[in-house]
């Protein structure tokens, strides 16, 4: 029997073990087996050339973000309205045939916006070239998942897709710790209540996966889906954002449903380039960025061009972004704005810097 044809099969398997108590331990086998088939089938695909390098895009500028949707649902026509790009815009289905790169300049930072062929379903199992799109997705510092009102279930099935293919959106990364030892079994430690799981379940999907002998420490009450990704190290976690487009007919009633349904969204018309700016704001915001203005001594800052760096950086990552001798013969700073507790405020390298912060570096 194949990979894939055990792949199949496990898959099948799960869908008829009824969700309770009494299959947790089972579904828990099960899970990390399909994890592990996955990531051996993708292993065994690279090593022989049979990878996902179909499309591909030079990363440039502060963060690249993917515009994620079925086909036709307005990447193009966004794209080419916030960027330099000219990426084929029509009504018919897979206009976009490959992948289009376009860069937005806001608030002082280069956000390179990649319109990806239209991603259908199945594409987590290669259907339409899907693995392809995933890829060009997975190297993404950020996924818009965008939808029309027409096919506002696109967003969840867009997510299925981008989760069995590793991708986790809005979510950290477990914090659970795996070390291999020589000798002793398994020994689970965990620094929280877990209700989710069983440790014996953790013991059983951590044999699936090969660990003999090993130590696992938990720290958060996750589930068993939380210890599978632990475990595969091989998992992408990135922020999101949910966009309909073609909204400017839908009523305030109907957009307050549809909030209450998926969470946040932002409704544009990027025809009529509407509520573009809403969009660029989010976009800013979930990139977590912020802008620092540096200043020579002795010279006014430079706020026509601020170092963009992402929220709860310090002095030592401007310094490292910066880049030359700085950090190495970093003295100390000088700080103005909502950080510093007055103007002028002498700091470390470890002081941390807030948006909009003038920073002087001074050097030995």
């Amino acid at each position: 029997m194949s990979l894939r044809d055990e792949l199949e099969k496990a898959k099948e398997r799960l869908a008829k073990t009824p969700v309770n108590k009494a299959t947790e331990k089972d579904r828990g086998r099960i899970k990390a087996k399909i994890a592990n088939l996955k990531q051996e089938i993708e292993q065994r695909q690279k090593e022989t050339g049979g990878g996902y390098e179909g499309y591909s895009v030079k990363k440039k500028g502060d963060a690249t973000v993917s515009l994620v949707g079925y086909p036709s649902v307005g990447k193009s026509t966004l794209l080419n309205k916030l960027t330099n790009a000219d990426s084929e815009v029509g009504d018919y289905h897979f206009t976009t045939l490959d992948v289009v790169p376009g860069m937005m300049e806001y608030k002082g930072a280069n956000i390179q916006l990649v319109d990806v062929p239209g991603l259908i379903g199945g594409a987590a199992s290669d259907k339409g070239g899907g693995k392809q799109v995933i890829s060009v997705i997975r190297s993404s510092d950020m996924v818009v998942l965008m939808a029309d009102p027409s096919r506002l279930d696109g967003f969840q099935k867009m997510e299925e897709e981008l989760y069995d293919s590793g991708i986790r959106l809005d979510v950290k990364p477990p914090n659970i710790k795996v070390e291999k030892k020589g000798k002793g079994g398994i020994d689970v430690r965990t620094a929280v209540k877990l209700d989710k799981v069983d440790e014996e379940t953790v013991k059983d999907v951590m044999k699936q996966w090969g660990y003999i002998n090993a130590s696992i420490i938990i720290r958060e009450n996750c589930d068993i889906d939380r210890v599978i990704d632990a475990l595969a190290r091989n998992r992408k976690y990135m922020p999101s954002l949910k966009v309909v487009n073609k909204s400017e007919n839908i009523s305030e009633k109907r957009k307050k449903e549809i909030r209450e349904e998926f969470g946040e969204v932002v409704f544009v018309s990027a025809k009529e380039e509407k509520n573009l700016e809403e969009f660029r704001d989010k976009l800013f915001e979930k990139l977590r960025f912020m802008r620092i203005y540096m200043k020579k001594p002795g010279k006014k800052p430079d706020r026509e061009e601020p170092l963009i760096i992402e929220k709860g950086s310090t002095v030592k990552d401007v310094c490292e972004k910066i880049g030359g001798e700085i950090d190495d013969r970093f003295k100390y700073a000088r700080i103005w704005g909502e950080s510093a507790k007055f103007d002028e405020q002498k700091v470390g390298e470890d002081h941390l810097l807030k948006d909009e912060d003038v920073v002087e570096v001074r050097k030995r």
